[in-house]
């Protein structure tokens, strides 16, 4: 009898709902267990090290029924791409309690999230399965808004502070959709506004193009430009020095994060991912990646003290050999305290009479 009572406060489990369970012969249960593999959308090549969250809800009452909190297990997949989530714990118990519903998320920095119940333009997903998912993430590009994709996530805790450095993001992306406005509460005496200042990182002290020519020997003009791959930030920045009627692989890029919310792991995780196999070296501090192929080299390094992260990228004709984007980067280091930050441009006015 006492086994009995105990199994009696076990939550009752209902049928899996998503689209692809009314499909499977064998049974298919909320429970678990579930596993799959999370590739590359347009490569197809396995992503390791994705965060894989998945979130089991239930709810408890007879006659007046309502939410009783969820389990969650986080897992990261292999080499391979490949995940296993076990069976949910069941650690809730009651003698009306439920498992009503399970929800998996996707996370890895530099893709668009995925979410088990739905696409990011809010539709529904039919394609979720609980065994040999096959989860395909899209690259992040330039017109995604960071807004909209923490809304989508809706994320776990777990997931929410892998992605807090995106919040910046897209607080300026939001900025950014209102004209350069901040949205007040209401209208106010015109002495009463006060206008909201954005300030934004500016690296473009740390390389200059006098300092690469003096190294490379290169004679003509460069243009200095912003990196449009990632949105600049207060703890971001991505210069671009173009090469002036040259091709690309006479270009010099660098990218720079300092104090960026979500710590340093994640510009860790951006180099891992850009400079694929490389080891971690001392060159320039104790955490330096180098990079070097036939079109272009690569050199990242982490400063702790600082809290800053450098990246910096040359063309084969610009950086001859290796030796040259190593020497170039030891040029940002050296000037890592010319970083500022500094207030944004505002927005354009509106000409006068437009809309009438």
């Amino acid at each position: 009898m006492a086994l009995l009572g105990a199994a009696s406060c076990s939550p009752l489990v209902r049928p899996a709902r998503f689209a692809s369970a009314r499909d499977r012969v064998t049974d298919v249960s909320l429970r678990g267990p579930f596993d799959g593999q999370v590739v590359d959308e347009t490569t197809a090549e396995p992503i390791q090290g994705a965060t894989v969250v998945g979130v089991w809800s239930y709810d408890e009452g007879d006659g007046l029924v309502g939410p009783a909190g969820s389990e969650v297990i986080e897992v990261k997949t292999d080499q391979a791409g490949r995940y296993r989530i076990p069976q949910a714990p069941l650690r809730k118990r009651g003698a009306h309690m439920r498992l009503v519903s399970f929800q998996m998320v996707v996370y890895k920095r530099g893709y668009v999230g995925y979410r088990s119940d739905r696409q990011l333009d809010g539709t529904p997903r039919t394609d979720f399965t609980l065994r040999h998912n096959r989860v395909q993430l899209r690259k992040w590009r330039d017109t995604d808004s960071h807004a909209q994709h923490l809304l989508f996530l809706a994320a776990p805790a777990g997931v929410t502070s892998l992605a807090s450095w995106e919040r910046e993001a897209a607080n300026v992306d939001l900025y950014r959709e209102l004209g350069g406005q901040a949205a007040g509460a209401g209208p106010q005496e015109e002495s009463q506004q006060v206008e909201p200042t954005l300030q934004l990182l500016d690296a473009r002290n740390l390389l200059r193009p006098e300092d690469v020519r003096r190294r490379t020997g290169y004679t003509e003009a460069f243009e200095v430009k912003e990196l449009g791959d990632l949105v600049r930030t207060h703890f971001y920045h991505g210069v671009h020095l173009e090469a002036v009627g040259r091709e690309e692989s006479w270009d010099v890029a660098y990218r720079v994060w300092k104090d960026p919310p979500g710590g340093l792991q994640p510009v860790v995780e951006t180099f891992e991912a850009t400079l694929p196999g490389v080891a971690v070296t001392g060159e320039i501090t104790p955490e330096t990646w180098v990079f070097d192929a036939d079109d272009v080299r690569a050199v990242g390094f982490l400063d702790r003290d600082r809290n800053v992260g450098v990246l910096l990228t040359c063309g084969a004709m610009q950086c001859v050999d290796i030796e040259t984007a190593i020497i170039l980067t030891s040029f940002l280091a050296e000037n890592l305290d010319e970083l500022e930050l500094v207030d944004a441009p505002e927005a354009p006015a509106p000409p006068k009479g437009a809309g009438r």
